[in-house]
Order: C-alpha cells, then sequence, then structure tokens
C-alpha cells in the first residue's frame, strides 16, 4: 500500500508540475527533472543560456506549482546552464520535459 501511495505522491506532482509549465517553456529550456530527497522535492531545470526572461519564467513555474498544491509543500529548485550533454537522471527522478536535441556527430571526433 505504501507503493501505492508513494505512486499517487509522485503521480500528483507530476502533474501539478505539468500545469505549472504551460506556457512558459521557450527553446531555451533543455530538461526539466522532478526529484525528491529527505528535504522535499526538488525541481531541476537545464537552461542552455543565461536568460533574464527564462530566470523568470522559473521562478513564475516553481510559484504556480507550489499554488497548485493542497498542503505545506517542501520544495526547492536548482537551475544548470548549458550546452553540454545532459546528465542521465536518476531511476528515481521524472524527467516532466526534455527538448529534441540533433548533434552532429562528426562536430564530436
Amino acid at each position: 500500500m505504501k507503493d501505492l501511495a508513494d505512486l499517487k505522491d509522485w503521480n500528483f506532482q507530476v502533474l501539478m508540475l505539468v500545469q505549472a509549465m504551460l506556457g512558459a517553456i521557450t527553446p531555451n529550456f533543455r530538461m526539466v527533472v522532478l526529484s525528491r530527497d529527505e528535504h522535499g522535492w526538488l525541481i531541476k531545470f537545464y537552461l542552455e543560456e543565461d536568460s533574464e526572461e527564462d530566470a523568470e519564467e522559473v521562478e513564475d513555474i516553481v510559484c504556480q506549482y507550489a499554488a497548485y498544491q493542497d498542503s505545506c509543500l517542501k520544495c526547492n529548485w536548482v537551475v544548470s546552464l548549458g550546452a553540454g550533454e545532459l546528465p542521465v537522471p536518476a531511476q528515481t527522478d521524472r524527467v516532466v520535459y526534455r527538448r529534441k536535441e540533433i548533434f552532429d556527430q562528426d562536430a564530436s571526433q
């Protein structure tokens, strides 16, 4: 039963994050990952370039995500910048958004 409760909790949080991201994702967003640790929920944003507009979008997403909660939510977020290879998320994490990226094989050799 605990696994089912955890799954429902995860599914609810993913849904709330997706709802919060609607209309906010720009081409600069590469990936958004939802994690959970001993401190609560952690949203990881991966952006290609530093952008003041996208920094505001991230803050708006987190604010909207928190507003959708029906209880006191413990949530943090981090933003990583760069065009390099994206990390492989842990098995326990949920990739909520990932843009399609095509890399030139010859450029890396």
